[in-house]
């Protein structure tokens, strides 16, 4: 099973690479980039260790190589970075800032000695919903049921899930913890039942290529 799991990574990534042909897996630790993140995003204590990150076409990952021993989680994590990837080709640089709405407008609260109403945005700072940075996420972790679901028959922790929009972990981007069960075992069931969209029977298929 391993083995067949490890050839299916292998054909996952071929297709990312497909369509993004920059597509790299870099190591967190040697990137300056990920190490100024760590320190901007001081609420996720384990941004460094335990988060893989897509920034374009590259995914940082924590340790190079990466996940070898476990490819069925490999599979569930770029299959989920795929669809980031996607969402960008798609939305272009209005993803990127759409992703980091309310946070992003902070930085407007030094208009203020301009107008004092500029200094409003400093609220951005504090752990606001973000409903598309949500929407974005939710699009992902659904492919991360379904992959779960094809390649190991394995049902959805929701606990885990709904915390993942709940907590620091994306900075507490969706406090809305029963909703959000709600649409999850709504998507769990229409991926059961095989009614997919566009973008999951594309990465379906990837994984069935082997």
């Amino acid at each position: 099973m391993k083995e067949i799991l490890t050839l299916k990574r292998k054909s996952l990534e071929s297709h990312i690479i497909e369509e993004f042909p920059s597509y790299e897996l870099i190591e967190k630790n040697g990137s300056s980039l990920m190490k100024w993140l760590s320190k901007l995003l001081f609420f996720n204590k384990n941004f460094m260790t335990s988060y893989i990150t897509v920034i374009g076409h590259k995914v940082y990952v924590p340790k190079l190589p990466w996940s070898q021993e476990k490819p069925l989680s490999a599979c569930t994590v770029l299959a989920h970075e795929w669809v980031h990837m996607k969402d960008g080709k798609k939305f272009g640089p209005l993803f990127k800032f759409l992703y980091l709405c309310p946070q992003i407008l902070a930085p407007l609260a030094v208009l203020g000695f301009w107008h004092p109403a500029f200094l409003l945005f400093a609220l951005c700072l504090l752990p606001l919903p973000a409903p598309f940075r949500a929407w974005f996420e939710f699009r992902a972790y659904v492919v991360s049921i379904a992959v779960r679901w094809w390649l190991a028959r394995q049902t959805t922790n929701y606990e885990w899930l709904t915390h993942q929009f709940t907590s620091s972990a994306y900075y507490w981007m969706f406090p809305a913890k029963t909703f959000l069960r709600k649409r999850f075992e709504k998507e769990f069931d229409r991926i059961q039942r095989d009614d997919l969209k566009d973008y999951e029977q594309e990465i379906k298929k990837a994984l069935k290529a082997v």
